[in-house]
């Protein structure tokens, strides 16, 4: 099936340990229009390392459900390396902290590993036309973080109303209720929220939230 309303930047990485997942994620890309052969599959964060340097990946997906040492100095690198390269967190939900600290590290987006097939595809699929996903768990650690950001005398520069997105995500409430809550286009949400990560990303690594 061809999607025209979709940008499939080529060739893409897929990192995980297990195989399954992979191939999981692999056929969601498929359905978007994505040729096998451009799809590339790491058991290894040293195969991957090598597969950045010879095939140089526009998207890459990394699972970051262990959260280890060597995961945070490939992402690292990675955004040295070729810092265009949209990276894409796969991990449960339950792990807003981790996240948080993943997009300051350079991630782009994320798919939750803990919802159903449908969940992932849907959240691919917003990644894909240039959105980013804002889950509620993750809008309130985000606050949590400016709060604590302030306290110490510094702040994130958040707008009036990326604030506003962030309340409204923290209820609980899509990104299509959101624009509507702003009187906005969805696209007009996914620009704020991605200002949002790319302030995040850009805060002082000192900051004890991202730590």
């Amino acid at each position: 099936m061809i999607h025209r309303d979709l940008i499939l930047p080529v060739p893409v990485l897929l990192i995980d340990d297990q195989l399954e997942a992979s191939q999981n994620l692999s056929y969601i890309l498929q359905n978007f229009g994505y040729p096998k052969e451009v799809l590339l599959c790491s058991s290894s964060l040293a195969n991957a390392v090598s597969m950045v340097q010879q095939h140089l990946p526009n998207l890459v997906f990394i699972n970051l459900q262990s959260w280890f040492k060597a995961q945070i100095d490939f992402i690292q690198n990675l955004k040295l390396f070729r810092r265009d390269t949209l990276i894409v967190a796969v991990l449960p939900s339950s792990m807003p902290k981790q996240l948080l600290q993943a997009i300051h590290l350079g991630i782009s987006a994320y798919v939750f590993s803990d919802q159903t097939a449908t969940g992932m595809q849907n959240q691919i699929r917003t990644i894909l036309r240039g959105g980013s996903p804002l889950d509620g768990n993750l809008a309130n650690e985000i606050l949590a973080c400016e709060q604590s950001i302030v306290a110490q005398g510094h702040s994130l520069a958040l707008s009036k109303t990326e604030h506003e997105i962030l309340s409204l995500s923290g209820q609980g409430l899509p990104s299509q209720q959101v624009a509507a809550n702003l009187n906005a286009s969805e696209q007009l949400v996914h620009g704020y929220v991605k200002s949002i990560y790319r302030k995040i990303m850009n805060a002082d690594d000192a900051m004890r939230c991202f730590s």
